[in-house]
């Protein structure tokens, strides 16, 4: 059955996978994610899959426990602006987008890479703009304090705005300027994202919640004056697959035995700022405790979202047993026809445009999802067969600046 819906893919790389545990179970040696080979593979395993793009994190910081770092817990990253060069020279179509800070980083050092690239790579470079939620980034940049909240997005603003002001300046690059990817989910992220994101990536665990994100950030673009038909809003899921239900549920649960409480309460903790490990297992989340958290009264954090949709606060163990799977992201546990449905279904009700896919072991699910969901989506006319564009651009459907 043709279909003209086109849901865009995009495979989000984090080290050996995003479970956090998923280096005790990659064959790929640890040391291997500091090569070009390792990342050389996904890229081109992506391409096979006809995907629009391969994102790429950048952290600012090291993971701490006790006040050392901490390895269990390390997502080893490399500078996507050195590497996506690289890895567009060994591929021909997709596309990639690099994170890069604005409170970080310089605007004219920053920009001119990102003019260097796209047009090194033939217009396939986008550009993920953080403001960088972590404290402890700001003593590696010999900053004293960490700005809040509202003065890193007002100078994220100033930054993207003077970028796009130099790229005008320069020869025309091959898609006009990179795309423009966000991912903020607050009031100020929001309205941040309405004013420059072209692609949003986002958490949305329930259709009916993601349909309404997505209408009120098309209404807050359409706000600013620009056309919400020029915004692709792309939630993150973490397919786990196997044959038949069963066997996706045995992954599900070979994979939840990764990890180690001690970790997760580590990583609970680093997100709100208070030690996780003096409450017991078996309690309900100290939510009274939670509310008066650092993170939580400077507003980089939600309490409301450790609560489950049945409004029940669920146990600590249960909790971190439900955010074991792929943090705060969505969970997807079943074969690649259920899968395909799943995305079919979500597409259909206009709940998003397209997914950013975060595999828990890396290397296994790429392969999974290239060599059995793919051909059912092309099937059903939802991805491309081929490429038909050659920018990043192109592939969203989105217009030159």
């Amino acid at each position: 059955m043709s279909n003209s819906r086109n849901i865009a893919l995009g495979l989000f790389v984090l080290g050996h996978g995003h479970n956090v545990g998923s280096w005790r179970a990659s064959p790929t040696p640890a040391q291997d994610l500091l090569t070009l080979d390792y990342y050389r593979s996904l890229a081109r395993e992506a391409e096979r899959a006809a995907m629009d793009m391969v994102f790429f994190a950048e952290i600012l910081y090291s993971y701490e426990l006790d006040g050392r770092h901490e390895g269990a817990l390390a997502f080893p990253t490399l500078d996507p602006l050195v590497l996506i060069p690289a890895l567009a020279a060994v591929t021909e179509r997709i596309g990639f987008v690099g994170t890069y800070s604005t409170t970080y980083t310089d605007m004219r050092a920053t920009a001119t890479k990102l003019a260097t690239i796209d047009r090194l790579s033939a217009g396939r470079i986008g550009w993920n703009i953080v403001t960088t939620g972590a404290d402890r980034a700001a003593a590696n940049f010999s900053t004293r304090e960490h700005p809040g909240k509202e003065e890193r997005y007002r100078r994220a603003l100033g930054y993207v705005e003077d970028a796009r002001a130099l790229w005008q300046s320069l020869p025309p690059m091959p898609q006009g300027e990179p795309v423009r990817v966000q991912a903020g989910m607050s009031p100020a992220g929001k309205d941040f994202a309405a004013r420059v994101a072209e692609v949003m990536f986002t958490i949305a665990k329930e259709r009916e919640k993601a349909t309404a994100f997505r209408d009120e950030l098309r209404g807050l673009v359409a706000g600013v004056g620009r056309d919400p038909d020029q915004l692709r809003i792309m939630p993150g899921v973490a397919p786990i697959l196997g044959g038949t239900e069963a066997e996706a549920k045995a992954n599900e649960e070979r994979y939840l035995e990764l990890l180690h409480p001690r970790i997760q309460l580590a990583m609970l903790g680093d997100q709100f700022g208070i030690d996780f490990s003096r409450y017991r297992m078996e309690d309900p989340l100290p939510m009274d405790d939670i509310r008066q958290a650092p993170k939580v009264l400077s507003g980089m954090r939600d309490p409301d979202r450790l609560i489950g949709e049945d409004g029940v606060i669920p146990t600590l163990g249960d909790y971190l047993r439900r955010q074991a799977k792929v943090r705060a992201h969505h969970s997807f546990v079943g074969t690649p026809e259920q899968l395909a449905d799943f995305m079919d279904e979500w597409s259909a009700a206009q709940a998003c445009d397209g997914f950013n896919l975060m595999f828990p072991l890396q290397s296994e699910g790429l392969a999974a999802f290239a060599s059995e969901v793919t051909p059912i989506l092309q099937k059903r006319g939802l991805v491309r067969r081929h490429y038909t564009t050659d920018t990043l651009r192109g592939h969203l459907g989105l217009r030159h600046p």
